[in-house]
């Protein structure tokens, strides 16, 4: 078939082409190098001890809840966690921070326990110190009697009952339960109980992505070079038809990404010992939908750009732009930027692939993988639809 005949032909003529091979069999293996080993520290997960906090207390509440909340203060559980200091102002507390002879300090207000029983807005002011770690132990362990506060303050609220009785009885939270696990903080180990990716894993599904999408940008360059040399006239001048001119090309690049997908694969597992997770006829599948969106992005800036510049600028900038969203450079924080990376083939297919490598449920890997596999299906149509308008001649 005249299809096969000019695959054939293109990756013949591919895999003599020296800087082909570097950029899409080389390049991705040292990047991956590179950023893996130089940001390995930014991925590592490790147990951290929880040293007992310096917290300075500033009691001004002399009310009903004053007695229980000493109770906390001195509960066994309690103390495991904080070491309290009374101090007797607010610019004292302060002062000790800044010296750093504490590390945390609650300031109490007068008139607490009178705006509890009233049902009122009540709160304390926790002034951090400068160690994150211990700042997040500190509020941990005194939000858990802030919250049982607001519970019981909640619960009388809805019977219409003012009664302090109950809510003095929140010293007694940190009390062990009928389990005999304790009720206030429990210290769980993060590496044991929850497994997660690398910065060779995570760089490895990034730049697979990326250059998955570049070899598309390779295969518009190819089907423009058609046209500039004059040899698309040529063969559209012989008994075959555009489509198999286009779609021969197109499956030539295909195998020679799939080639670069198990090249990346294979090194960076056998090389890097990158673990990308036991399913791979699954992990396959996501690379062929990645490839299919590709190559159907090349069909599309290719018929609708007139150079090699034109196709060469938007393909960089829509796979800098997909990449940087989806977090393929760093991982972005929670906010509007990672939303937009929602939108992006980069984002689903690097998180079907981290699932694998985390060995996710099968429904999680399913779901991403149909994301992924929709937006390849919704490229190839958009092609599709192009071609059908402009075709491919010159």
């Amino acid at each position: 078939m005249p299809i096969w005949t000019i695959a054939k032909y293109e990756i013949i003529r591919k895999l003599r082409t020296r800087h082909v091979l570097l950029i899409q069999f080389l390049m991705p293996l040292l990047l991956i190098f590179i950023l893996g080993s130089a940001l390995s520290g930014v991925f590592k997960v490790e147990d951290k001890v929880l040293h007992a906090v310096k917290v300075d207390v500033v009691q001004s509440d002399t009310g009903g809840l004053r007695e229980g909340f000493q109770r906390f203060l001195e509960s066994a559980e309690t103390q495991r966690h904080v070491l309290i200091h009374a101090v007797a102002s607010r610019e004292e507390a302060i002062k000790r921070l800044n010296d750093r002879e504490s590390e945390f300090a609650v300031i109490i207000p007068s008139e607490f326990s009178q705006l509890v029983q009233e049902g009122k807005a009540a709160q304390w002011e926790m002034i951090q110190g400068y160690d994150s770690l211990q700042n997040l132990t500190a509020q941990m362990v005194f939000r858990t009697y802030f919250d049982k506060v607001n519970q019981i303050q909640a619960m009388q609220m809805t019977a219409r009952t003012t009664a302090l009785e109950p809510i003095k009885q929140v010293g007694d939270l940190t009390a062990p339960t009928a389990s005999g696990t304790p009720s206030l903080v429990h210290v769980g180990h993060l590496t044991t109980a929850n497994k997660t990716y690398t910065a060779m894993q995570y760089y490895s599904a990034s730049i697979l992505v990326m250059f998955l999408l570049y070899s598309g940008m390779i295969t518009a360059f190819s089907l423009q070079s058609e046209k500039e040399n004059h040899t698309l006239s040529r063969l559209n001048s012989m008994p075959v038809h555009d489509y198999q001119v286009l779609l021969g090309k197109i499956s030539g690049n295909m195998f020679l990404a799939i080639g670069q997908v198990i090249v990346i694969i294979g090194a960076t597992n056998l090389i890097y010992g990158v673990d990308w997770g036991s399913q791979l006829f699954t992990l396959f599948l996501i690379c062929l939908c990645i490839i299919i969106a590709s190559m159907s992005l090349a069909t599309v800036i290719m018929l609708l750009s007139k150079s090699d510049k034109t196709i060469a600028t938007t393909f960089q900038m829509v796979i800098l732009v997909m990449t940087f969203l989806s977090g393929g450079f760093t991982q972005l924080p929670d906010g509007f930027l990672k939303q937009l990376g929602l939108f992006t083939l980069n984002y689903w297919g690097m998180q079907s692939m981290f699932q694998l490598m985390l060995g996710s449920e099968a429904a999680i890997v399913g779901h991403h993988l149909w994301i992924t596999g929709c937006m390849a299906i919704g490229f190839a149509l958009l092609a599709f639809l192009v071609y059908r308008k402009g075709g491919y001649h010159e």
